[in-house]
């Protein structure tokens, strides 16, 4: 699992580690050379704590409305976008919890005279009718559900790459004052140097922290 993970930022390290061995510059002849654990410097700083929550709280919410309107298949249409919008919402008011709970009441409320008449014996030609409407959101729903798990998939995966991309900004900025700092020449990452006597991750942590 470290190594996949180690792995993920292989292509960003090199410009990292490049970059604090410039700042040293090799302007003298005492070589000063540290490590540091860039995955836990990204996993355990603020900024990294925060967007693992944010991902955390972003996977709940869209597995849930991904588990509801699968469990309740006969929502409309209108029904189906409406508690994607409320749900979704980063912050949404207390009017919109409201709403959000009513349209999901009326839907279970549905699902159950669907199933009253799934299994009655006699059913009037309105009563007919409403079982293939029931029959037709079904598999509208199912279309629905396929759709919003892949955009779903896409938007997490955006928020990640995206949020990888700053925390890396941030972590080259505090290893390169961490190097400057202390005199350090070159700062490899640990999995390059795993017997480097120097860490300076917990250094490089507080000096990104820091920054947040």
């Amino acid at each position: 699992m470290r190594m996949t993970r180690f792995l993920q930022f292989g292509w960003v390290l090199a410009a990292v580690l490049i970059g604090v061995a410039l700042a040293g510059g090799f302007q003298t002849n005492d070589i000063k050379i540290g490590t540091v654990d860039i995955v836990r410097l990204l996993d355990q700083s603020d900024y990294g704590k925060e967007g693992q929550d944010l991902f955390k709280k972003m996977k709940t919410t869209r597995e849930g409305l991904l588990e509801f309107v699968d469990t309740y298949r006969i929502l409309t249409a209108e029904q189906a976008q409406r508690i994607k919008e409320l749900s979704l919402k980063e912050s949404p008011t207390t009017e919109d919890k409201a709403e959000l709970d009513r349209i999901k009441a009326d839907v279970v409320a549905t699902s159950k005279r669907s199933t009253e008449l799934a299994t009655k014996p006699n059913m009037t030609p309105e009563e007919r009718t409403l079982v293939e409407e029931y029959a037709r959101r079904s598999q509208q729903m199912n279309d629905a559900v396929q759709r919003w798990f892949k955009e779903f998939n896409n938007d997490m995966a955006d928020f990640a790459d995206k949020r990888k991309l700053v925390g890396l900004t941030k972590a080259r900025k505090a290893i390169n004052d961490v190097a400057k700092t202390q005199g350090y020449t070159v700062v490899f990452d640990e999995t390059t140097a795993p017997y480097g006597a120097n860490d300076v991750t917990d250094a490089a942590l507080s000096a990104m922290n820091a920054k947040s």
